[in-house]
């Protein structure tokens, strides 16, 4: 009998068709205002102050038709303008400070000097639910634990039964497509330091002499120096302010018990379905467990502390004072109360055929001494409606034809790259055909160092693991707090 075939997977390059020969909308945009203003010159004045006109508004043409990672000028432009506005504002520099005569809002976070504000509630079964007013969306947040999907070489796992897990995850990923009321799945993964302060004061109070009493403690020394952690976590977000969510709500009683009432349909069907996924645990997280999630990224140097607060009224954080104390943020990293970070979009997937778990070189990553490195990965997926999806598909179908017909009018030879991108558009097409729900991907990693040196010295570790995944990172450039604060703080939160 022939042996099964193991699975592999190949992700497609970012598609470069753009609305007309490769130019974005955005550049489209752009032109379309440099050469109006052009034609009214023209019109208005004359032919040569028309000229002229085109020679003032050349940068903005240029901006229009070039692109840096696939992304407009035009676009980032437009970030750099707006992080240079809030820098000249003061709004990139804050500092906490406590009113006595407007005390601390209990379950209602407030995030730096951008005005953020999301209500932490806590549902019939205990567990939080995020409420973010400026959108009406509702999100719920589970720890949970695999066998070990991630491939890495302390695991032993075979890869016919990571490819069964993997499978099984998509299966539950494509059941989120089919209900319109979820807006948002991400998929969270930290690796930090772990510790043993808790083994350690339990055997404290054990008040133990001798010298196999010595021998433990030193072993229990050593542990602490090769302890990881990896906690992750699955957030889904839910959009109540939608027609299907709107239902769900109002069935229930409306306001904030129908929206608990949604999260709490939500989290029993999600649970079951993980569950047979292959899932080991499958924990939803209550406010203060929410609230130390985003603490430990924030403020890694008190996790110590917080790890050890268990099985008490003061376990995890209060979320209300789970925000950062302090933040500096650069053109290309944040500093918060006790780290230093800096956000990565991961722009392509590995082209080549990979194993399923090949993100492990990424979750793993460690220095050159070998030590684990601080950073958080999120993997963000938007449903897409069967109806939206197809309606995608037809309109990039038309967009490839008519820049195919351009390119024979000029007399451009169809390249490589045109040919994958319309290969792309037809598997895609063969999917939804097939059944198969469709997600809108996205990827970003947050890199921590406890000072500028530990974190350059992170980063570059870290792009040596994203070259060995196949992966490319793209710093996320004038955009470090609204990355840093999507990935502390799971509120359906995009970029």
């Amino acid at each position: 009998m022939e042996q099964e075939e193991i699975a592999r997977v190949r992700y497609s390059r970012r598609p470069s068709i753009g609305v007309l020969l490769g130019i974005t909308k955005a550049g489209m945009w752009t032109l379309g205002i440099a050469f109006g203003l052009v034609a009214v010159t023209a019109i208005t004045k004359d032919l040569l102050q028309g000229l002229f006109m085109l020679f003032l508004v050349s940068p903005l043409i240029a901006l229009g038709v070039g692109k840096k990672h696939g992304i407009a000028w035009t676009i980032w432009l437009i970030w750099a303008a707006r992080f240079n506005i809030r820098k000249a504002i003061g709004m990139t520099k804050f500092r906490k400070q406590i009113d006595v005569a407007q005390p601390i809002e209990h379950g209602v976070l407030k995030l730096g000097s951008s005005g953020t504000k999301l209500e932490i509630w806590e549902g019939p079964s205990g567990a939080s639910v995020v409420w973010d007013p400026a959108t009406q969306w509702a999100s719920v947040s589970c720890m949970v634990a695999t066998p070990g999907i991630a491939r890495h070489g302390n695991q032993v796992m075979e890869d016919r039964e990571r490819q069964g897990y993997t499978a099984g995850l998509m299966t539950v990923a494509g059941t989120w497509t089919r209900r319109a009321q979820v807006a948002r799945v991400a998929w969270r993964e930290r690796t930090r330091p772990g510790n043993v302060v808790r083994e350690q004061q339990h055997f404290e109070t054990l008040a133990a002499h001798g010298l196999v009493a010595d021998s433990y403690r030193e072993t229990l020394a050593l542990a602490e120096q090769s302890a990881v952690a990896h906690p992750q976590m699955i957030t889904i977000t839910l959009d109540a302010a939608g027609r299907a969510g709107r239902e769900v709500v109002k069935a229930h009683g409306g306001g904030k018990a129908g929206v608990l009432a949604l999260a709490e349909l939500e989290m029993n069907t999600a649970t079951e379905s993980l569950f047979k996924a292959g899932f080991t645990k499958v924990a939803w997280t209550s406010p203060r467990e929410w609230g130390a999630w985003g603490r430990g990224i924030i403020d890694p140097v008190s996790e110590a502390a917080v790890d050890v607060r268990v099985d008490g009224a003061f376990a995890g954080v209060a979320p209300e004072l789970a925000g950062p104390i302090a933040i500096d943020e650069e053109k290309n990293h944040i500093e918060t109360d006790s780290a230093v970070h800096r956000a990565y979009w991961i722009s392509e997937f590995p082209r080549i055929e990979v194993l399923p778990g090949f993100m492990g070189e990424v979750a793993h990553a460690s220095n050159y001494e070998g030590l684990p490195i601080r950073h958080a990965l999120q993997l963000i997926a938007t449903p897409v409606s069967l109806d939206a999806a197809m309606r995608g598909i037809r309109d990039e179908k038309k967009t490839w034809e008519q820049n195919q017909h351009l390119k024979a009018e000029r007399g451009s030879a169809t390249t490589v790259a045109d040919e994958v991108d319309f290969e792309n558009i037809k598997a895609r097409e063969t999917d939804l055909v097939h059944g198969q729900g469709q997600l809108a991907w996205s990827g970003f990693i947050v890199v921590s160092g406890l000072d500028h040196d530990a974190l350059l010295s992170a980063c570059s570790s870290m792009e040596i693991a994203a070259s060995g995944a196949d992966i490319e990172l793209v710093k996320l450039t004038w955009q470090q707090e609204a990355a840093l604060f999507a990935m502390a703080y799971p509120a359906g939160k995009g970029m």
